[in-house]
């Protein structure tokens, strides 16, 4: 399956100590005991809560504390630090971005916000606009690896399940100010509370920056500044010790000023205003065995793209599911996982339809080897039926050296649909004989890692992986005629190497370190995808009140068409001191080393850049 030459270069990456930053577990990080960190709960995997050491699948993990060192305003650029995941943004802060996981394309990859998908039903292909999504008043982000039928009828890249914060007991609230390059200033805020009867959580967010000028052929220097105001509700309420009920609503409202739209030509002149609302009602009712969820959810998204004054794209859609999961316990060892699907995809006149059912089986046997295996069936109203399945497995050797020693592994399935857009363009193509219909593109994947957690806080893991794309859609760039279907299969395989040290009482080191080796139908690298992806992240704590962080992203080996891309690295830093139990002042630096490097090909990126910035809480 792995050929010679791709694991000899992974082995020899490994040995030559290129860098690697890992997922990371509170638990692990402040040096608790392996059993604590195979405790740490993950939702993204099956949908319900299920403890690491029972997971097989392949997640990564960013706490709040992981997001405070890294200090990112923009999400997406705190994703960067996990393994496998690359990213391509076009000319800084809310500018168009890509998010690849193991290598594939970003619309393959599903993105949840507190239960709810923020794909954008109006896009080329139906994708999470990641670039909008801020850092402030989220909780905490798991990102799932590999082809994700099962669950979520996603595609071959994943999940990335994000958590806001909430509060469950007494009232806190914070706001925070900051300040920086390229005119950049970031306000946030939020209060919340909680008691038996429920809880609540308000928060806002306001980012805005002058930026930069984003194309190498805009020779006028003109800035392409960006705003983004988020507005968040989280409200529950406990009707009984067993049935609780949960509302949220996110706003997310983005102007953004970029190059080259087309109006007859290609001009400079552009400005796109974004607006995605979500919302989320669901019932939860709890008993001795297990809990069920009902919930409805929509998302609802208008985008209008000005050209020099004048209305070039005006689109609005919505997605809404409505959805049952839950999990039963038939006994100590053995627990089925169950959900119900049905979603509504609508774009302008277009409209369609797609109800899914799953069953998941989870096994515990003798406390050491966890096993789930499930299946699940979609019937989409233009494509017909789809079955997707998973099985995994992890067992546990405790008492190795000072830890645990575990073994896991999954084989997973996905499908992808072609976009309402995909469909209407062909359907609406002037040359309709060169097209043949196409058909959901399939994946499939499988991972085979190993594990150590150790007592000291130690973390190290080494997973292989291998995924394949069949019925590939992609447009025809001779004719422009429309969507096709690839006849070869499309291929990405690789290691990720993780690791995480405790070197001393106030030092610790987060390392990862990806390797992807992709082919596309034609038998070329996949676009801007890095055969070799490493991050290197150091902590340095003196004292209680002092946080000092340095992180390193290293990309290599990159091309864009036939085109070789250069090789690149970014170093930021970030340092906070707590002024007082309630007031946390800190600075941060990116790209520090002033990288002159692209991402996107006649795209610039943002050079040398600092912020100071204060955080109070009550």
């Amino acid at each position: 399956m792995f050929k010679p030459s791709f694991l000899s270069v992974a082995l020899m990456a490994a040995s030559s100590a290129v860098p690697a930053v890992a997922q990371s577990r509170t638990a692990a990080s402040n040096g608790s005991d392996a059993q604590t960190a195979l405790e740490t709960l993950v939702i993204v995997s099956s949908r319900t809560p299920t403890p690491v050491r029972q997971v097989g699948s392949s997640v990564s993990i960013l706490d709040k504390e992981d997001l405070k060192a890294l200090g990112t305003p923009s999400l997406v650029d705190a994703l960067r630090s996990l393994p496998s995941v690359s990213v391509s943004n076009s000319g800084g802060m809310g500018k168009a971005t890509s998010l690849s996981i193991r290598g594939e394309e970003g619309y393959r990859t599903l993105v949840r916000v507190d239960g709810v998908d923020v794909s954008d039903p109006t896009g080329t292909q139906a994708t999470g606009q990641v670039q909008h999504l801020l850092n402030a008043q989220v909780a905490s982000v798991e990102v799932l690896r590999g082809p994700q039928g099962l669950m979520y009828g996603a595609d071959a890249g994943g999940v990335i399940n994000i958590t806001t914060d909430h509060v469950s007991q007494g009232v806190q609230g914070g706001v925070n100010a900051e300040a920086g390059r390229y005119n950049s200033q970031q306000y946030s805020g939020y209060l919340g509370g909680g008691n038996e009867t429920g809880d609540f959580y308000l928060s806002a967010a306001r980012a805005e920056t002058d930026g930069f000028n984003t194309h190498m052929e805009d020779t006028s220097g003109e800035k392409d500044g960006y705003e983004n105001t988020t507005l968040h509700a989280r409200v529950g309420l406990n009707i009984r010790d067993n049935l609780h009920a949960d509302l949220v609503v996110r706003d997310v409202d983005a102007r953004n000023e970029f190059d080259r739209c087309f109006s007859g030509e290609y001009i400079h002149d552009c400005v796109g205003f974004f607006d995605q609302t979500n919302v989320r009602g669901s019932l939860t009712h709890r008993n001795t065995r297990g809990e069920n969820t009902l919930s409805y959810s929509r998302t609802d998204v208008s985008r209008t793209n000005y050209a020099a004054g004048d209305v070039s794209y005006d689109t609005e859609g919505e997605i809404a599911k409505l959805e049952f999961n839950g999990h039963t316990r038939l006994s100590d060892v053995h627990t089925l996982v169950y959900g119900l699907e049905h979603r509504e995809d609508t774009v302008g006149v277009l409209e369609r339809d797609q109800d899914g059912v799953y069953l998941e089986y989870q096994g515990d046997y003798a406390s050491r080897l966890y096993v789930t295996a499930g299946v699940r069936y979609d019937d989409n109203e233009d494509f017909g039926d789809n079955t997707s399945y998973r099985v995994s497995a992890a067992y546990l050797f405790p008492g190795v050296g000072n830890g645990t020693l575990k073994l896991k592994s999954s084989v997973g399935t996905g499908f992808r649909a072609p976009s309402l857009y995909e469909i209407d363009y062909n359907r609406t193509s002037a040359m309709p004989e060169v097209l043949s219909p196409v058909s959901p593109e399939e994946s499939r994947g499988v991972d085979v890692g190993i594990e150590y957690l150790g007592n000291n806080g130690l973390h190290l893991e080494a997973v292989l992986f291998d995924q394949t794309i069949d019925d590939e859609i992609y447009f025809d760039l001779v004719n422009y005629a429309g969507y096709m279907q690839g006849e070869q299969s499309s291929e990405s395989q690789g290691v990720e190497l993780i690791a995480q040290w405790p070197l001393a009482d106030t030092w610790a080191l987060t390392t990862n370190y990806t390797y992807v080796d992709t082919e596309a139908d034609d038998g070329n690298p996949r676009s801007r995808r890095p055969k070799h992806l490493a991050n290197i992240g150091v902590r340095f704590t003196p004292t209680a009140d002092w946080l000092a962080s340095l992180d390193w992203r290293v990309a290599r080996d990159r091309y864009d068409g036939l085109t070789r891309l250069e090789n690149y690295h970014v170093l930021n830093a970030n340092v906070r001191y707590h002024w007082s139990e309630s007031v946390v002042v800190y600075v941060r630096g990116e790209n520090i080393l002033d990288e002159d490097y692209v991402e996107v090909p006649n795209y610039y990126t943002a050079g040398a850049a600092g912020y100071a910035g204060v955080e109070f809480t009550f």
